[in-house]
C-alpha cells in the first residue's frame, strides 16, 4: 500500500471529521438543540450505538472528565432522556450502567433526521456508483475499528 495516499486518506477523513461536524452545527435547524446541549447529544449518540455503558466508560469515549460526564448525565436524566438500566444493577451493583430511553430515541430521531436534511443538500447530486463506495469502504472501517480484520 502507497504510504503517502494511506497518509492522505487518513488526513482526509479526519478533516471531513471536522468539516462535518461544524458544517452539521452551523445548518440543522436549531429547534433540535433547543432542549439538549451538543455534548448532551454527543453522549446520546454514543449510547445509542454502544448501548448501556457506564459513566467511566462514557468519559474515556469523550476524553472527558468523569465530572463533565456526571454533569451531562443528571441533565440527561432530569429531562427523561437516559436512566440506570435495572439489568446492569442487578448483577454487580458496583458497576451502573446508563441508557437511553424512549424520550432520548426520540429526540436523537429528531436529530437523525435533521442531520439527514442538512447532508441531503451536499450530496443529492452524488451518483449511486459513489454512495456505494462510500458505504463499502466506511462497512470494512467499521468492522475493522471493532477488530473483525476478515474481508
Amino acid at each position: 500500500m502507497d504510504e503517502k495516499k494511506l497518509c492522505r486518506a487518513i488526513d482526509l477523513f479526519a478533516e471531513v471529521l471536522f468539516e462535518g461536524t461544524e458544517f452539521v452545527q452551523r445548518e440543522i435547524n436549531q429547534d433540535v438543540f433547543q432542549h439538549i446541549s451538543r455534548e448532551q447529544a454527543d453522549l446520546l449518540t454514543i449510547l445509542k450505538i454502544k448501548g448501556p455503558t457506564s459513566p467511566g466508560s462514557l468519559a474515556l469515549i469523550q476524553n472527558v472528565h468523569k465530572s463533565a460526564v456526571s454533569n451531562r448525565l443528571k441533565k440527561l436524566l432530569e429531562k427523561g432522556f437516559v436512566e440506570w438500566d435495572e439489568s446492569h444493577i442487578n448483577h454487580d451493583k458496583r458497576s451502573k450502567h446508563i441508557k437511553i430511553t424512549a424520550k432520548g430515541e426520540h429526540i436523537m430521531a429528531e436529530l437523525d433526521s435533521a442531520i439527514f436534511q442538512a447532508l441531503r443538500k451536499l450530496i443529492d447530486d452524488a451518483d449511486e456508483e459513489h454512495l456505494d463506495s462510500f458505504i463499502a469502504i466506511f462497512t470494512i472501517l467499521k468492522r475493522k475499528f471493532k477488530g473483525d480484520h476478515t474481508e
